[in-house]
């Protein structure tokens, strides 16, 4: 009987170690709400949901028209997903109705929302945890984009959000028109192909160690930049700071058309 107990004990001690590998999600209805500025009754709900990692062709997430994407990269196999769903009308009871109404679908390797009737009063924002070398294919028109612990092929677009890119590697490429962008760079250097993100109206903040070794890009037409690096200047406005760090490599590049540049570089 003791021998059964004991094996009974290892096989759920096991049990909920495997379960404690999994990372919780921290998006949740008491954070990150969509404003608006009509006095309007709100409802929330937030869904969970799983896909396979796709082979061969990138996943592609929609926050059209109003939500952000966080993605996580992480060591499991599957793709985990958060949805939070947010909507707004005159009374609670109608703003739940439109909650219950949204869908989101998630075939063909595409993660969308849509809405029956065609509502505009309603947001959806994901939060993910993906495969780490999971392609991907982001697009919000107003929301946030937050990418971490990736190394693959990325591109991302959104018009009204800010974004925040920390510990990649592979092939990122993406832009915000409205929004600033944040990027922490770790290890010793870029593995993959490169960094290449702008933004039109919103400053760039670079943190990065001291001894990371990559090509360094970084310029504005209409703003300052703050750095210990050489800083060139051409034209009126325009400046620029391109060093070569370490040992070269990799280009990493982040422009502003209208928004200042700091770069801070700090000890391992």
């Amino acid at each position: 009987m003791k021998l059964i107990l004991s094996a009974l004990a290892v096989v759920c001690s096991t049990l909920s170690a495997g379960a404690q590998t999994e990372p919780p999600f921290k998006m949740n209805c008491d954070n990150g709400n969509w404003g608006h500025n009509k006095p309007m009754k709100g409802f929330c709900e937030t869904r969970d949901l799983a896909m396979s990692a796709p082979a061969g062709q990138p996943l592609t997430v929609s926050a059209d028209p109003n939500g952000g994407i966080t993605v996580h990269g992480w060591d499991g196999p599957n793709i985990r997903i958060r949805a939070k769903i947010q909507t707004w009308s005159d009374t609670e009871a109608d703003a739940a109705a439109r909650v219950k109404r949204i869908s989101i679908a998630t075939a063909n390797n595409t993660l969308r929302a849509t809405d029956p009737e065609k509502g505009k009063n309603w947001s959806v924002s994901y939060e993910l945890f993906v495969p780490r070398e999971t392609a991907l294919a982001l697009n919000t028109v107003n929301g946030g984009i937050s990418l971490d612990n990736l190394k693959a092929a990325i591109t991302f677009e959104t018009t009204n959000g800010g974004v925040t890119l920390a510990n990649l590697g592979g092939q990122v490429k993406g832009e915000t028109t409205n929004g600033g962008v944040n990027i922490t760079l770790s290890g010793s250097k870029w593995e993959g192909k490169g960094l290449d993100v702008s933004t039109t109206n919103g400053g760039i903040h670079w943190k990065l160690p001291r001894t990371y070794s990559a090509q360094l890009i970084s310029s504005t037409n209409m703003g300052g930049i703050h750095t210990s690096l050489p800083v060139t200047k051409s034209g009126m406005f325009h400046k620029e700071v391109t060093a070569s760090l370490g040992q070269g490599g990799a280009p990493v590049r982040a422009v502003t058309t209208n928004g200042g540049i700091s770069v801070d570089q700090e000890q391992d």
